[in-house]
């Protein structure tokens, strides 16, 4: 009986949920994350500091005798910020350098949904391809170990095989 729910809690939903929907020539991949976050990261949203989460996006062909070929990579950068004075926060999502979405929330909760609920982001693929690989994560923030040694704070990568065009 121990096993079996040792073997459960090991089997628990993933910190980030990835859904595919292949369009022609385009992949639209909505992201969703499923842990806690950091409790210094809410906190400082909720003091009026801008805080963000990282989407990193990795696009792979799978080679069957070489190593997987890198196709291409992106940022869906996701953002908030409260405004002291008004206590509504700002949000903007940006892909790649570029504004996706922008909005408003009022309270805490909504712009932490927000955050962890981004808009879809649709990255080029091309229209007829080999098997393609989406890599995924969400990085919440950066700690320096010794001071000088980055490491980041966020969920585990995400491998998910890009549908078939039909």
């Amino acid at each position: 009986m121990w096993l079996f729910l040792l073997l459960l809690a090991t089997v628990s939903a993933p910190d980030l949920d990835v859904a595919l929907a292949l369009q022609p020539g385009r992949l639209s991949v909505q992201m969703t994350v499923n842990r806690p976050l950091p409790e210094e990261w809410r906190d400082a949203l909720s003091g009026g500091a801008q805080v963000s989460i990282t989407y990193r996006l990795h696009l792979f062909r799978n080679r069957r005798w070489l190593w997987d070929q890198r196709l291409a990579g992106h940022r869906l950068v996701v953002a908030a910020q409260r405004d002291p004075l008004t206590g509504v926060f700002s949000l903007s999502a940006e892909l790649d350098g570029e504004i996706l979405a922008s909005g408003q929330a009022s309270s805490l909760e909504e712009a932490v949904f927000w955050m962890t609920h981004p808009p879809s982001a649709e990255i080029p693929v091309p229209l007829r391809h080999e098997a393609l690989w989406l890599v995924t994560r969400a990085e919440f923030l950066q700690r320096y170990r010794l001071l000088v040694i980055p490491s980041s704070v966020g969920t585990e990568w995400v491998t998910r095989a890009v549908p078939e065009a039909q």
